[in-house]
């Protein structure tokens, strides 16, 4: 079936954990849980499982939606939004602003029943799944929070306010992906410098790395292009060849 997939995570979970007794770490965890949850099952998300602080959901299954691409996406916003709503809140309980990292993918994926002959769970087997959790990670290698790939992209674009961020080649895949920052409604404004970015990105897959860094410099308050300004100083001084325009994760 094909499936719109979604996997958050904590951004340094581990770390502020260690400053909260069990009990504090759990009524939190719950709490925070408990938010995002309720917007991924009032979006139609049919939920998979909790891994500590992180979440895996999915659209089009068991029931088929025709918009699953759209209602993930939409459920990714309202998240991020709560959350932004309740960061004050959770700073006063953890010592931490927490922040969640979110990656989406659409593609074809097993799902029903899986497990032993006498326990298993109703979730998704594949390499769709698999992408949407690696560019899940891949939001630390730009400083980004929502990172979609290109096939998700294609089905929401006229909804959502995005960019493209890179052509990513994620740990474990030999082919590059499009990917793109979800970071509003169509109906919300773009965030300044973004046309600045496009022409950075441009000059970056051209191999104009000194050029491409001296856009990027422009926009400090960008993470992306912090991120982008720093790779173009490394690869200026050791261009690899040929260049495919390709931004390579060595890590997950």
């Amino acid at each position: 079936r094909e499936l719109t997939i979604l996997f958050t995570d904590l951004a340094g979970f581990s770390t502020f954990s260690e400053r909260l007794g069990p009990v504090e770490l759990t009524a939190l965890l719950n709490d925070y849980l408990s938010e995002m949850t309720d917007i991924i099952l009032e979006e139609g998300g049919t939920f998979d499982k909790y891994e500590g602080d992180a979440i895996i959901a999915f659209w089009n299954a068991p029931l088929e939606q025709p918009d699953h691409a759209v209602r993930a996406c939409r459920a990714a916003l309202r998240c991020q939004r709560r959350l932004a709503g309740l960061r004050e809140a959770y700073l006063q309980r953890s010592g931490a602003a927490l922040r969640m990292r979110v990656g989406l993918n659409t593609g074809e994926a097993v799902v029903g029943n899986m497990g032993s002959r006498k326990r298993f769970n109703y979730t998704i087997l594949g390499d769709a799944a698999n992408l949407a959790s690696r560019l899940e990670g891949a939001n630390k290698a730009f400083g980004t929070e929502t990172m979609v790939s290109g096939s998700t992209w294609r089905l929401v674009s006229a909804e959502f306010c995005g960019r493209k961020l890179a052509d990513l080649r994620v740990v474990g895949r030999k082919t590059a992906v499009e990917v793109y920052e979800l970071a509003g409604f169509a109906t919300d404004a773009a965030p300044a410098g973004w046309e600045s970015f496009a022409a950075g990105l441009a000059l970056f897959r051209q191999g104009a790395f000194a050029e491409a860094r001296t856009v990027f410099e422009r926009l400090p308050d960008d993470p992306a292009s912090r991120s982008y300004a720093a790779r173009c100083e490394g690869l200026a001084a050791r261009a690899p060849a040929p260049w495919d325009g390709v931004w390579g994760l060595t890590e997950k």
